[in-house]
């Protein structure tokens, strides 16, 4: 799965979190899934800078090991 994909996934389940809490009868329900679809769509925005972060890092671990070598 690329990012993309990953990044999808994530919105997908953050728009049913939002559906069920419109559905939800009991606040406390309503507020689970609310926060949940909050958390599910800040991570869809975060996965491709998380990612280049990562890129970058092992990009700088290579660069210290040939630089050794």
């Amino acid at each position: 799965m690329d990012d993309e994909q990953l990044a999808d996934l994530h919105r997908f389940l953050a728009e049913h979190h939002r559906k069920l809490a419109k559905e939800a009868a009991l606040d406390v329900v309503q507020q689970y899934h609310s926060d949940l679809a909050q958390r599910l769509a800040d991570e869809a925005a975060l996965i491709s800078r998380r990612t280049a972060i990562a890129q970058r890092l092992r990009e700088g671990e290579q660069r210290k090991k040939s630089e050794l070598e």
